[in-house]
């Protein structure tokens, strides 16, 4: 990169305009997306047996974009299956997550919660009699399952995706003469590729987080982390990013 830019966002750029840079943008601050994690998707089989019960589940649980990925890979090549599914409950975190879920015909709820424990009180209070269809990573942490179980909400747990760091990640030293870069981070693997990497000195800069669960992560490893997102979205870690800011 020719120009050391503000805010490293350590994420996939969306296609298009991407809505994490845009919303930088909006407020001055360069922002560019460096992405750390490579995303597969080895048990679409088993997922599909668990969706071919319908009938059995309440609700499903998405706690990222990537379980809408693996669900419109297998709505996209059994239509009854999609057709089966249309309209049906899914709990979400952030609207991210909430906005793919609808966009591949589910009803997303509980959109706004941040977290995987706000999420689960969520759940907790709405009290469902039958068991809800968890979907989730292989990295998945365990806040949200706990939560569930002390609460005796009944759930059945599907990996759909694995999560792995990528093997080749490298970023510019990021030092500007206006001060340090930002380096934000969107999920606790995140924080494990840039570990791996090796090459990266996280004391050049300054440490953001899109959620609670990111932060504590980075926390737990022994780094500052100077701005948590209140909400996971563009505009929830701009705020925080601008707050710190004024802050120092």
């Amino acid at each position: 990169m020719s120009e050391r830019p503000d805010v490293v966002l350590l994420r996939s750029e969306d296609e298009g305009r991407d809505p994490y840079v845009s919303a930088f943008e909006r407020v001055g601050l360069r922002a560019v997306c460096e992405p750390v994690l490579s995303f597969a998707f080895p048990n679409q089989a088993a997922l599909r047996d668990r969706l071919q019960q319908h009938e059995r589940y309440e609700a499903l649980i998405a706690t990222s974009p990537r379980i809408a990925t693996a669900l419109d890979r297998l709505f996209a090549d059994n239509e009854d299956l999609a057709q089966s599914w249309s309209g049906a409950t899914a709990y979400a975190v952030g609207p991210k997550t909430a906005k793919r879920l609808q966009d591949i015909g589910l009803h997303p709820k509980e959109a706004e919660a941040g977290d995987a424990e706000a999420l689960a009180r969520c759940i907790v209070d709405d009290a469902p009699s039958a068991p809800l269809l968890f979907l989730c990573g292989n990295r998945r942490r365990d806040t949200l399952p706990n939560r569930l179980r002390a609460a005796d909400v009944p759930f059945e747990e599907q990996v759909v995706y694995e999560t792995r760091p990528r093997q080749d990640l490298s970023l510019s030293r990021s030092r500007r003469s206006s001060g340090a870069t930002w380096l934000a981070f969107f999920s606790p693997s995140g924080l494990e590729a840039v570990e791996q990497a090796g090459s990266i000195d996280l004391a050049e800069y300054r440490l953001a987080a899109i959620g609670s669960t990111t932060g504590g992560a980075l926390e737990e490893a022994g780094h500052s982390v100077e701005a948590v997102a209140v909400e996971p979205s563009p505009d929830g870690i701009v705020s925080a990013i601008q707050a710190a800011q004024a802050d120092a």
